[in-house]
């Protein structure tokens, strides 16, 4: 892994040699398919332009993103790295502190009452976590226009399963990973909080000191054990489908999923284990892959996984699996 970093620092350095038309073909030429050195290389270009030690060019919105603010108090957009039901998600370069950081939005128009006490209530949620693997909240206010918004850790990661294949890791550094999850959604459970949207695109792993580091991000839907966070009461429509399908429980696939508790989840982090040992999700034939969200939830609730075992023994790309 130091390769990796010295490696990022090699092509960085070159790339800042070169005009912007050749430095897009260049980096492709040199990460190729290997999507951590690529993002490495792009975050320490992106730090180092916002920093000034580049002439730095305005940043100008993409043209499908209405909901681009350049500037929010002493925060300054850059990307929009993510996007949700209801919110966007940005790099930032906050001022004081200088930082980069990661920007949740909430999209414009998306100003109903429940919607706004939804966002409030990961706001909250995020503050009363305090766990080594669990991103952390800085800051939240309201935009010039009037849209919440809080400031949070910036994971520069890939989700848990891209990096163990790019990093070509044996089951035991896998497995040690996962039980770095398994600390962190514990801490979630002893705070009296419930994820409900548990798999590896919300389990990033980044290089820290050479050594990797899990961050378990996104509480965008989870529920309070016992009382709502927000003063506003969170009422769940009926037959709204929160979570992913591969992912999530019987329970929480049911048409009244309001009654799951911790082991929702438990079951949630079982389907990540098993996509880290076998390349694939429980239920991943062409018909689930294919069906629609009421139909994908009824197989999950009615019919029996494959094994482990099974789910390997059969797997086509079996050669491919790191």
């Amino acid at each position: 892994m130091i390769e990796v970093e010295q490696q990022a620092r090699d092509i960085f350095l070159q790339a800042l040699e070169l005009t912007a038309d050749r430095r897009s073909a260049f980096l492709e030429q040199c990460c190729a398919l290997d999507l951590i050195l690529r993002r490495r290389v792009d975050r320490l270009l992106a730090s180092h332009t916002q920093l000034g030690s580049v002439p730095a060019q305005p940043v100008q919105p993409p043209e499908s993103d209405a909901d681009f603010e350049e500037s929010i108090g002493n925060y300054r957009l850059l990307n929009r790295i993510g996007e949700g039901g209801f919110g966007n998600v940005y790099s930032a370069q906050q001022t004081h502190p200088a930082r980069l950081v990661a920007i949740k939005l909430l999209k414009r128009g998306m100003d109903s009452q429940r919607v706004v006490a939804r966002f409030e209530s990961e706001r909250q949620t995020l503050a009363l976590m305090d766990h080594p693997n669990i991103a952390i909240i800085y800051d939240a206010g309201i935009t010039a226009s009037g849209r919440p918004f809080f400031s949070m850790e910036l994971v520069d990661g890939v989700s848990i399963t891209e990096f163990c294949d790019a990093h070509k890791f044996p089951i035991r550094q896998r497995v040690a990973l996962f039980l770095d999850v398994c600390a962190a959604i514990h801490h979630a459970h002893q705070k009296g909080i419930i994820h409900r949207d548990l798999k590896p695109t919300n389990i990033l792993v980044s290089l820290h000191d050479a050594a990797p580091v899990v961050k378990v991000i996104d509480f965008g839907i989870a529920k309070a054990i016992a009382e709502p966070l927000s003063d506003q009461v969170l009422q769940t429509a009926q037959h709204e489908l929160l979570g992913t399908p591969s992912y999530m429980s019987p329970e929480q696939a049911s048409d009244n999923n309001t009654g799951i508790d911790t082991r929702s989840d438990v079951y949630s982090l079982g389907v990540v284990l098993y996509e880290l040992l076998t390349g694939s999700t429980p239920f991943n034939s062409p018909s689930f892959r294919a069906a629609e969200a009421v139909e994908a939830r009824r197989m999950v609730r009615q019919l029996e996984p494959l094994k482990p075992s099974s789910s390997i023994s059969s797997a086509e790309d079996l050669p491919t699996i790191a």
